[in-house]
């Protein structure tokens, strides 16, 4: 499993980047006033926020039993898998709730939500390229399986 910081700059540089790209080629198109610079320099600041928890969301169970248990074990969250869809769509809801309680608008709370599923997903990926036990379909089936690993290997 890769260490958190691998975690970040995966996500940066396979999904960040190219959205921040588009967001910059967005804004030169419309003429933009200082106040509207300051509060897009902010909205990208949450975006990244939420990219970037999004992409160690998985992870916190490893915390959680290194401070109570002295172990890393990080896969479950009681009889639920941390590395699942299903909970990445519990994080999406999140931090789509937390997008809209932040600006009151549904366009900018979905592309919060967007942002965190992104780096969710980006974390399961990077997983199961270093071989790791992801529960992909969690609810349905039960076992782990390997979606990615099986193209490159």
């Amino acid at each position: 499993m890769p260490y958190p910081v691998g975690h970040l700059v995966f996500f940066m540089f396979c999904v960040l980047l190219a959205g921040m790209l588009a967001m910059a080629a967005m804004s030169f198109k419309v003429r933009m006033r200082l106040s509207d610079a300051r509060h897009l320099k902010l909205y990208m600041g949450i975006l990244v926020l939420a990219g970037c928890t999004g992409s160690l969301f998985p992870d916190v169970p490893a915390l959680w039993n290194f401070i109570l248990h002295g172990n890393l074990r990080h896969v479950t969250v009681g009889p639920v898998p941390t590395h699942s869809l299903f909970f990445g769509i519990v994080f999406f809801c999140i931090a789509l709730m937390i997008g809209y309680l932040i600006y009151g608008k549904r366009t900018k709370a979905v592309s919060v939500g967007l942002f965190a599923g992104a780096g969710f997903i980006s974390h399961l990926m990077l997983d199961d390229l270093a071989e790791g036990s992801i529960y992909y379909l969690y609810p349905f089936y039960g076992e782990p399986f390997r979606l990615f690993y099986s193209f490159f290997v």
